[in-house]
């Protein structure tokens, strides 16, 4: 015959007893942050397959739909309570999937303004800190976003959103190209930098040292 404690497990597998103690229910996949943060990898979806038709001007409303997300989710979690280990560490992934497909499909595309170089900077260090944060997180280790990420994302939107400007509209002017350049370079020089912030935080702590003060 099952105890008392077994029935009522089964009627409420989410939340078992354990010590006649209900043990907090686990948090659900599938809340609102996540939910934004799967649909805006269909949107990326959605952006490369436009400019892979030459849709550039189309490409650009879809990119810009899947930022709006990007800067909703982290901030619904927070508002919500409904931030979890698995957020953390999908948010960026998507964000880096995003990026980072967007910006080697651009590099195919004459007059994007994108040299290789660039394209695989940005790569490289996506992957790199992926990595690193996956392995932090495996550990226990909170390994959010900081400052330099932050602005890094931003800049490589806006390199973005201004390549596919420049397509759209051609010839474009040679001012906004300037401005489309000096963004891309920004975005570059940024994604190094934040890249070295993230190592040497990550550094000791791989290493099983103590969080460094912030």
């Amino acid at each position: 015959m099952e105890s008392p404690l077994s029935e009522l497990e089964s009627v409420w597998p989410e939340v078992p007893i354990r010590g006649g103690k209900a043990a907090p229910p686990r948090p659900r996949f599938w809340n609102v942050p996540n939910t934004l943060t799967v649909g805006r990898l269909g949107l990326g979806v959605v952006v490369l397959g436009f400019i892979a038709g030459g849709r550039f001007l189309g490409a650009l409303a879809v990119f810009l739909l899947a930022a709006l997300t990007d800067a909703f989710d982290g901030y619904l979690a927070r508002r919500m309570g409904q931030a979890t280990a698995i957020g953390r560490q999908l948010d960026p992934l998507v964000d880096k999937l995003v990026i980072a497909g967007v910006f080697i499909y651009l590099l195919a595309v004459p007059g994007s303004g994108l040299a290789p170089w660039m394209v695989a900077t940005v790569v490289v260090r996506e992957l790199l800190i992926q990595w690193v944060r996956s392995l932090l997180e495996g550990r226990g280790e909170a390994f959010g976003a900081r400052m330099a990420g932050k602005l890094k994302t931003t800049f490589q939107c806006l390199a973005v959103i201004a390549s596919l400007l420049g397509l759209s509209y051609q010839p474009a002017p040679t001012g906004f190209l300037l401005l489309r350049d000096a963004l891309i370079w920004a975005a570059v020089g940024l994604t190094i930098y934040s890249g070295l912030v993230y190592v040497a935080i990550a550094w000791p702590l791989l290493r099983g040292e103590s969080r460094p003060a912030s």
